[in-house]
């Protein structure tokens, strides 16, 4: 539903609630009704649902921090540092004790606290060295703010600038009002599970209270508008930032403060329901808008860092900075996150490094949720804004038609998740969930309120799969269920197993080669049948998205996709690295399977392009039984990796070696039953008696050695690995196919044939 901007000035004029309740509720047309003993107003046009005076306050420590550091009183500074000065706290009966909130706690509140905060815990990933576990991370870096600061406060040779008073807003205000934001959400989630924020005196749980602390946190007291702008907290830093890249409106207001404004009173609506949290539309929405609030935050956080390392009289903010956006790219490209932070964490930056770091910093935009031209260009001409992605934005080599960029961002998701499940977590896993069923990264729809995501879960669940897939129902028919992937992935999430690691590898396994897998077959019957069809429907964005959705976009646009294998997470990754075991790499080190890929791929755009459907439909059959080839590679891999376990062994190899199995296994049962049994036998541990690879890993290749005739590939792109031969039977039954084969084209021809015009995925439409 569309949502109007709240009317302020009709919430001051209305008055107290009428209502005998202290809970918000519609009062004239779209204003809210708030009683004002309950609320805290902001100068810059916010109202909120509850008074959060007392903690907007911690900006005047700020404020009196500067102050006296300016000033030469170090001392003073200090101690309202560590003692506060400004922020009341109050007891449970809301009577106001003898202590002050501080600064110097809200930078260490983060130890081991914080474990449904997905910022908390990539900031940690961050900071940490590869090494280092999660209970080391969090032992060495949680307290991060502080230390820092600390640190700041005993130097004397930084006083003049009020660096420390400056970091407690980039650093600690900064990480605070983002974990408001999740408590908030994570307090909703509790109240859709049944519980009464009304009747908890505590408020240990009260998601609208927890959402107008966030707001207190980022606008704080004494925030004043325009000209001046003048305030201490991170309104006033976004205020200061867009100033530099001229991204501000026409009244002068910051387009971010304008942004995060907006998304503000879209919670206060929701929160303002009178069964608020109740439903899985508001979960949705509360989900969305954290992330997109979260990325107008960082944004700001990025035009500063550059405004440090490129203006020399701000070279001593470049470390604060740094520390506050650098981290967070945990959850973005490996690769690109360790450089950056070699760069600007673990030595002091040099000005002669500005140029090599930019075009990184300029490459992770687009993962944190922003892009080049929201970025804008720094001092009109000093530092150009970066061009954004086009349509044909290359991946790994290929350069698609349409504009499919969007889908192809699904594996960052994937990334986060993994990233996420290293800590612990939760009930239910929380937060890697909702990535799961909600998604971040692959935004289909901009539009403020139409905001609209691709998921995982919405690919496991897809129409298209259901509908267009040649293997559809032989997936059904094995698992003995629709959707079963997504089944096995939503009960793993809601069992509790903390820092299990096979419950990592279970989850992670089933998207990567279960999920991504059948949504691809989904997505290549699909531009089949649109090609043949009489719908106006442009196939060759089902093509190019089955091209975006096999690389995925952590592979960068290079040839041959990111030469480090860290990076990658979709089956165009799982091709490179299985590449490297079974020596099929090609001379530019990157997989067979994938160069020929590409063939195809760019094959599939020239017979579209001169509408030659009936090759086409042959190109398709190659493509989706090539891309089988990495997960029979996966199988055999880990029979070789899992031979001599005993059944109960915690080897994650165990878990993704069965996950591997049953996302080919029904394809093979289709073509040689007696074949899938030998497989079910040394890689599914529900097998009755199971023994891990109990006729060795040899056995398991040769039962794909048919089954790989069948489907229009020979076994030598499977290669070998430590001894184990894929085309060991071929000296005894003699030469098989290699590449195209009649039978493997007639196959999906024949299963093409069968599908049924149904419709259409929304991210297409």
């Amino acid at each position: 539903p569309k949502h109007s901007n709240i009317n302020h000035q009709a919430i001051q004029q209305a008055g107290p609630c009428s209502l005998n309740t202290s809970t918000p509720r519609s009062c004239i047309g779209l204003a809210l009704c708030i009683s004002p003993k309950n609320m805290a107003t902001f100068e810059v046009g916010i109202n909120t649902l509850t008074d959060v005076t007392a903690l907007s306050n911690i900006a005047l420590d700020v404020r009196d921090m500067a102050s006296n550091l300016k000033s030469g009183n170090l001392l003073v500074a200090q101690r309202i540092y560590t003692q506060g000065a400004n922020s009341a706290l109050y007891d449970v009966f809301g009577e106001e004790t003898l202590d002050k909130l501080t600064l110097k706690s809200m930078g260490q509140a983060g130890s081991g606290q914080w474990m449904d905060d997905p910022s908390f815990t990539f900031q940690m990933l961050g900071l940490s060295s590869e090494q280092d576990s999660a209970a080391e991370a969090i032992s060495k870096h949680s307290n991060y703010a502080d230390y820092y600061i600390s640190t700041l406060l005993n130097d004397q040779t930084t006083a003049d600038n009020a660096a420390a008073a400056q970091a407690t807003t980039i650093l600690t205000v900064h990480i605070n009002a983002i974990h408001k934001l999740w408590e908030g959400f994570i307090d909703c989630t509790m109240v859709q599970k049944g519980y009464n924020p009304e009747e908890d005196q505590t408020g240990k749980i009260d998601p609208k209270r927890k959402y107008d602390e966030f707001i207190a946190l980022y606008v704080g007291a004494g925030q004043v508008l325009g000209p001046t702008w003048e305030g201490y907290l991170l309104y006033a830093l976004a205020q200061a930032a867009s100033k530099k890249f001229d991204t501000v409106d026409e009244n002068g207001e910051s387009l971010v403060n304008k942004e995060i404004r907006g998304l503000y009173e879209w919670v206060q609506r929701i929160m303002s329901e009178e069964d608020y949290c109740k439903r899985d539309e508001s979960i949705s929405e509360l989900w969305t808008i954290n992330n997109r609030i979260i990325a107008k935050m960082n944004l700001s956080m990025m035009q500063m860092l550059i405004d440090s390392m490129h203006n020399e009289n701000h070279f001593y903010l470049v470390p604060i900075y740094a520390r506050a956006i650098i981290p967070q790219l945990s959850q973005c490209r490996t690769s690109i996150q360790r450089k950056l932070k070699s760069y600007l964490l673990d030595k002091e930056y040099e000005r002669d490094d500005f140029s090599r770091i930019l075009p990184l910093l300029q490459q992770s935009y687009d993962c944190l949720g922003f892009s080049c031209e929201q970025v804008g260009a720094y001092s009109s001409d000093k530092v150009a804004e970066c061009g954004d992605y086009t349509k044909n934005h290359p991946m790994a080599g290929f350069v698609p038609k349409v504009d499919v960029q969007t889908i192809s961002k699904v594996d960052l998701d994937m990334h986060a998740i993994r990233q996420l499940l290293k800590f612990p977590t939760g009930d239910d896993n929380i937060i890697p969930q909702m990535y799961y069923k909600h998604g971040r990264a692959a935004v289909i729809n901009e539009d403020k309120y139409a905001y609209d995501v691709q998921s995982l879960q919405e690919m496991a669940r897809s129409s298209i799969v259901e509908q267009w897939s040649p293997y559809y129902s032989d997936y059904v028919s094995y698992h003995g269920q629709e959707f079963y992937a997504d089944t096995v992935i939503m009960n793993e999430f809601k069992r509790n197993a903390g820092t299990d690691t096979q419950q990592d590898a279970l989850l992670l396994s089933w998207m990567q080669l279960g999920v991504v897998t059948e949504y691809l077959m989904g997505l290549l019957g699909s531009a089949d049948q649109m090609c043949e069809g009489s719908t106006d429907e442009d196939p060759t964005k089902w093509w190019d998205a089955f091209a975006a959705t096999y690389i995925g976009s952590l592979e960068g646009i290079d040839l041959g996709g990111s030469d480090q294998t860290i990076d990658g997470f979709m089956l165009w990754n799982v091709a490179n690295r299985r590449a490297v075991s079974f020596d099929t790499q090609n001379d530019d080190y990157y997989a067979d399977i994938n160069n020929e890929m590409l063939e195809l791929l760019f094959a599939g755009q020239a017979q579209l392009l001169r509408n030659d459907c009936n090759n086409f439909a042959k190109t398709v059959s190659r493509a989706l039984h090539l891309m089988v080839i990495p997960l029979i590679q996966s199988v055999i891999w880990y029979a070789i990796k899992n031979e001599g376990l005993i059944a109960s062994s915690n080897d994650d190899g165990l878990v993704i070696g069965e996950v591997a199995a049953k996302s080919v296994l029904p394809i093979v049962n289709k073509f040689d039953p007696n074949a899938a049994r030998i497989i079910e036998r040394n890689m599914v541990r529900s097998y009755d008696n199971f023994v891990p690879v109990v006729d060795g890993p040899q056995a398991v290749a040769n039962a794909f050695y048919l089954v790989l005739d069948e489907i229009g590939w020979g076994c030598d792109y499977v290669g070998h690995a430590d001894g184990v031969e894929a085309c060991q039977l071929e000296s005894a039954t003699g030469p098989r196919n290699n590449g195209s084969s009649k039978q493997g084209a007639v196959t999906i021809l024949a299963l093409l044939a069968n599908t049924i015009f149904w419709g259409y995925s929304a991210w297409l439409s």
